[in-house]
């Protein structure tokens, strides 16, 4: 498996977002010194969607060589009952697709949502299909990610891609993300569909096991980034293989000290499958 290596933002999102010792104006900069050339961006990073700020962020991208895979956009939920809410989230979220064309882009990763009565499904498939006519205007790949909410469970991403059917509409796996019952199911699922992909690595073990606590259950649990790479690479997958969590994480200094030997093990990962 010899797919690129590339950086998902959110890697840096604790000096971004919590800690203020970096904007995303400084991002490429950081992109470059670490030898990447493909790249996603978050829209929790973005300090205005108006022309200046776009046009310096594109400048800073375009002077670092850099090619944006995704904006990961963590906003709105397609999924809501109420339809009042629904609509102004679905319309904010339309506007990411011409934010994505005017930095140079590729595609918008925008959540399933959470919902949890019987028509919440339906309402995420119809959400979809608007916004992929947007996205198809603006010559901008509409991705779905494993991101929890609906898109937790391998069978209702299965009904989403055959009810929105579009080839603008694709996937973006996260090799961490599923619940250890759902993990092969789901990978299985998203692979074919794949544009982008992230993985998170939590140690260096040889055989590729990666171990986490769950935050909201406290319990530990695992999967193999070995076996994911073998789906993807079986999936016929071979665009970038995105990095968006990295060990050492570096008390009071930047996520990229941990990223080359983070690389490292990933490649390694990799030319073993």
């Amino acid at each position: 498996m010899q797919n690129e290596i590339g950086i998902a933002g959110w890697l840096f999102s604790a000096e971004i977002l919590r800690e203020k010792t970096l904007t995303q104006l400084e991002l490429p900069g950081i992109f470059a010194s670490l030898g990447v050339k493909t790249v996603e961006l978050c829209s929790a990073f973005f300090e205005s969607q108006d022309t200046r700020y776009l046009n310096d962020l594109r400048g800073r991208l375009e002077d670092n060589g850099l090619s944006v895979q995704n904006i990961a956009v963590d906003m709105g939920n397609i999924a809501g009952a109420d339809p009042a809410t629904r609509r102004t989230d679905i319309e904010g979220l339309k506007q990411w697709f011409y934010t994505a064309s005017a930095i140079g882009s590729a595609a918008i990763r925008i959540n399933t949502g959470n919902a949890d009565d019987d028509g919440a499904l339906e309402r995420v498939i119809e959400g979809y299909r608007e916004l992929v006519t947007v996205g198809e205007q603006a010559g901008v790949r509409l991705l779905m990610e494993n991101h929890g909410g609906i898109s937790a469970h391998p069978a209702d991403m299965r009904r989403i891609f055959d009810g929105v059917a579009s080839e603008h509409f694709g996937g973006c796996p996260d090799t961490a993300n599923f619940a250890p019952e759902h993990w092969e199911d789901g990978m299985l699922t998203l692979a074919p569909h794949a544009f982008s992909a992230h993985v998170k690595v939590h140690s260096y073990g040889e055989d590729g096991t990666q171990t986490r606590v769950n935050q909201r259950t406290g319990e530990e649990v695992s999967y193999s980034l070995r076996a994911g790479l073998e789906i993807l690479r079986d999936a016929g997958y071979e665009g970038p293989i995105c990095i968006e969590g990295a060990v050492p994480a570096t008390e009071g200094g930047l996520q990229s000290t941990g990223f080359a030997t983070t690389r490292e093990y990933v490649e390694r990962m990799m030319a073993s499958v």
